[in-house]
C-alpha cells in the first residue's frame, strides 16, 4: 500500500487593521529589536505584558486576534512591548468590535428563545401531567451527562401500564423496562419539563395499573352504539343472540339486526357494559333485553 505524504500548510495571519496612529512606528521599532537574540529574560518579559495587558489590549495592539504569545512572532511580541512602554491604550479593531457586537446580539436573541421555548414546554408538561391519572414528578439522570446536559425523565409516583401489558414500575423512569438490570441513577424532582422522548410519549398513554385499557376506536363506536339504545339480546330457538337493532343482517334472523355477541361480552367482562334484568320490546315490535352503559363504560366513553 502506497504511503502518503502529509503536507502541513500554517495558514498567514489575519492582516492587521489598528486604529491607532503610532502602529507603524510601533512595527518598525519591533522590527529591529526582534533582529538580535531573543531570551529567556525577553519572552518572559512579552509573556508578562500579555498577562497583565490582557488579551483584548493586545488585539488592539497588534491590530488582529491575539492567540497567546507562544503563537505569534517574534516581532509581534516586541510591538506588545513598546506600546506598553509608551502606556498605549488602544481600541479594538473595528471589525472585531462590530462582530463581537454581532455575537453579543446573538447571544441575547438566543437567550430569549430559548427563554420561551422552555416556557412553552413548561405549559405543555403541566398541561399533560395535570392530567394524568398517575402522578408524575421530573427527575434528571445523574450518572450520564449529554451533549445538552443530564436527560430529565417523567417518573411516576405509583405503579402503571400502557396499551395492552407495558408496566411502567413506580419510581422508575417511564422510559424503563421493568427488567433492567442497570436501573437508571435519578436525582431529585425538578422543576423543569421532561427531555426523555420515550418518556413523554409514554406520560400521554398511562393509566393507574389496575384500571383497564381505555377503549380502542372500534370499542368506542360500540359504546356509542349501545347507549344509544339500540343493541339488544334475543332469546331465539332456545339460545340467544345480541343484535345491533339499526342494522340489517344477510344471516340467519337478519331481521333481527347485525350479532355482536363476541364484542359486546367484551365490554361487558371490561365493567363498561350490562344487559337489563326486563324485556323491552324494541322498534320493530320484538321483545328482548336491551344492553346500557355502565358508570365505568360512560367514564370509558367520555375519555
Amino acid at each position: 500500500m502506497p504511503r502518503r505524504n502529509m503536507i502541513t500548510i500554517v495558514l498567514p495571519p489575519d492582516e492587521p487593521e489598528p486604529e491607532y496612529d503610532l502602529y507603524q512606528e510601533l512595527r518598525r521599532d519591533a522590527e529591529n529589536r526582534a533582529r538580535g537574540f531573543l531570551g529567556p529574560d525577553d519572552l518572559a518579559r512579552m509573556t508578562e505584558v500579555a498577562t497583565r495587558r490582557g488579551a483584548d489590549w493586545c488585539t488592539a495592539v497588534l491590530g488582529r486576534s491575539f492567540p497567546g504569545v507562544t503563537r505569534i512572532s517574534t516581532v509581534d511580541g516586541w510591538t506588545l512591548i513598546g506600546a506598553d512602554e509608551l502606556n498605549l491604550d488602544p481600541p479594538l479593531p473595528r471589525r472585531i468590535a462590530e462582530e463581537r457586537e454581532a455575537d453579543e446580539q446573538r447571544r441575547k436573541a438566543n437567550e430569549i428563545l430559548n427563554t420561551v421555548e422552555l416556557e412553552m414546554a413548561k405549559r405543555r408538561w403541566n398541561l399533560l401531567a395535570g392530567g394524568s391519572p398517575v402522578r408524575l414528578t421530573v427527575q434528571e439522570n445523574t450518572r450520564h451527562t449529554g451533549p445538552h446536559g443530564p436527560t430529565l425523565h417523567a417518573v411516576p409516583d405509583e405503579d402503571a401500564v400502557s396499551g395492552k401489558t407495558r408496566r411502567h414500575l413506580a419510581h422508575r423512569a417511564l422510559c424503563e423496562t421493568p427488567g433492567r438490570a442497570d436501573p437508571l441513577h435519578l436525582g431529585g424532582p425538578v422543576d423543569l419539563p421532561p427531555t426523555c422522548v420515550r418518556c413523554l410519549d409514554y406520560a400521554a398513554k398511562i393509566r393507574a395499573a389496575n384500571t383497564p385499557a381505555p377503549p380502542t376506536d372500534a370499542e368506542a363506536a360500540l359504546l356509542r352504539l349501545i347507549a344509544s339504545g339500540a343493541v339488544v339480546t334475543f332469546h331465539v330457538r332456545g339460545g340467544s343472540t345480541i343484535r345491533d337493532t339499526t342494522t340489517r343482517s344477510r344471516a340467519a334472523w337478519g331481521h333481527l339486526g347485525r350479532k355482536l355477541d363476541t364484542a359486546v361480552k367484551k365490554l361487558e367482562r371490561k365493567g363498561w357494559v350490562k344487559q337489563d334484568d326486563a324485556a323491552t320490546r324494541t322498534q320493530r315490535a320484538f321483545s328482548g333485553h336491551l344492553w346500557r352503559l355502565t358508570d365505568a363504560g360512560l367514564a370509558a366513553l367520555e375519555d
